[in-house]
């Protein structure tokens, strides 16, 4: 897969200049996921789980780092903190369908609007794409604005339900961070 991060595995630099890497998640990123989720503010832990959780048991820590081949892929944002590897983020996909997948991002609190989520979107994007994955499907709190707003950032296009107090978002694969932009300005006869 051309756009697999474990086959790229350049870091690209945060808008604070420190370093991030991009690579799947494996079975033995148990303590940097708890860690992760000890970065998270109540509310980054609600908009990400829907729930007020206090801690991850040992069940839901195995659920996020023992994957299903070909059903889930996640990807951390990896930064070095003084030679020990840390997680600033973790996106995921779970495919449903053929052509569907769910997908879910959480970025740690001191990494948010450094543009370590779309980073990790633009990953999982690239996968989806490699796999034939047409569309996204994502839960959303409706008050969780910024999220929202990132989302439309990012080229979601789509559907957006409210059902049972939720927003359920489905989007175009294709209209994230399109493979090959056209520059509207083709678009015009020239002189």
């Amino acid at each position: 897969m051309a756009s697999d991060p474990a086959h790229d595995p350049e870091p690209q630099a945060a808008r604070n200049g420190v370093r991030v890497r991009l690579r799947p998640v494996g079975e033995d990123d148990g303590p940097r996921v708890v860690e992760l989720f000890e970065s998270l503010s109540p509310d980054s832990v609600f908009n990400r789980f829907l729930s007020p959780l206090a801690r991850l048991d040992e069940e839901r820590v195995r659920a996020l780092t023992h994957l299903q081949p070909g059903i889930d892929y996640a990807l951390a944002a990896c930064i070095d903190d003084g030679g020990l590897e840390r997680f600033a983020g973790v996106g995921r996909f779970r495919r449903v369908t053929a052509e569907v997948a769910e997908i879910a991002l959480v970025v740690g609190d001191p990494w948010h609007r450094l543009g370590v989520g779309r980073m990790l979107l633009k990953g999982l994007t690239g996968i989806a794409r490699d796999l034939g994955l047409r569309w996204f499907d994502s839960t959303i709190e409706p008050a969780n604005v910024r999220l929202l707003r990132f989302a439309e950032a990012c080229g979601f296009k789509g559907t957006l339900k409210y059902q049972n107090g939720l927003l359920n978002m489905r989007t175009d694969v294709e209209s994230l961070f399109p493979a090959n932009p056209r520059d509207p300005i083709e678009d015009h006869p020239r002189p």
